[in-house]
């Protein structure tokens, strides 16, 4: 059986939220201080002073959900990282540049908890059960300023450069076999600039979000409904104002194409 995660120091995680207060979100101090365990500990850290704050959870995403990205750091993980309930859009939203600072605009398969998952060791084939929805979603990424290049434990602690998610309209999951059959396109004002199957470029989406249940169960944290979770990106772009996007997922998952749209001002 592994170990619960060691918590970081309280000092520690009073430095993090201090720095984050001053708007450094990659202190030169903390690359090469904290295991993935300690940074997935200080992530939560800064949640929790979100929730204080009067924030809700809207949602999570997994991360490393390709070989590609797993190869590229040298270990099998699914890192974790949470979207605020506040950064949780519906699609034909309209957002302003100016509240991201330099933003990135990824597609990803976006999931709706429909009940709480409470076993840690859940299995593909029962993962699906509880859950409610399946849409076409946007993740909408950050690059926040910070004293130093963080390190990949670093970026852990900000939530792996998330802003926030967009959410088409959800239809009840298929098999994760037909999740994985997805094609998916991606449009910029009207010109697609990406299509692809969601096999090529993601893990299986059960798979994905067991080891989120696991990884989440490790840190005293649980799936509830009504949560969103993303699965792994398909694409990423950068995003400029003046930009509008669309995505249109299509397959055996979907019984017409769902699509999902937000427009950069």
């Amino acid at each position: 059986m592994s170990r619960p995660p060691r918590p970081p120091t309280r000092e520690l995680a009073a430095r993090l939220l201090a720095a984050r207060a001053e708007g450094d979100h990659a202190p030169d101090w903390l690359n090469g201080a904290v295991d993935l365990d300690e940074a997935l500990e200080l992530q939560l850290a800064v949640l929790d002073r979100h929730l204080a704050a009067g924030e809700a959870v809207g949602g999570w995403k997994v991360g490393l959900t390709s070989e590609a990205s797993r190869a590229k750091l040298g270990a099998d993980e699914r890192p974790f990282g949470f979207v605020l309930a506040s950064r949780t859009l519906r699609t034909g939203a309209t957002l302003a540049a100016s509240e991201i600072d330099r933003p990135s605009i990824e597609t990803e398969m976006c999931f709706t908890v429909g009940r709480e998952i409470t076993d840690p060791g859940i299995t593909p084939d029962r993962v699906l059960d509880h859950i409610e929805s399946v849409a076409a979603g946007f993740e909408l990424n950050e690059q926040r300023p910070g004293s130093a290049t963080p390190d990949f434990c670093a970026m852990v602690t900000d939530c792996l450069t998330n802003w926030g998610i967009v959410a088409g309209a959800g239809v009840p999951p298929a098999s994760a076999a037909a999740l994985s059959a997805t094609t998916i396109t991606m449009e910029r004002n009207g010109e697609q600039v990406f299509r692809g199957v969601s096999s090529d470029h993601c893990d299986d989406h059960a798979i994905s979000l067991c080891r989120l249940v696991e990884q989440l169960a490790r840190h005293g944290r649980t799936l509830q409904p009504g949560e969103k979770v993303i699965t792994g990106a398909f694409a990423r772009f950068p995003a400029e104002p003046g930009e509008h996007w669309r995505a249109v997922y299509s397959g055996p998952a979907f019984r017409r194409p769902a699509d999902v749209e937000i427009t950069i001002v």
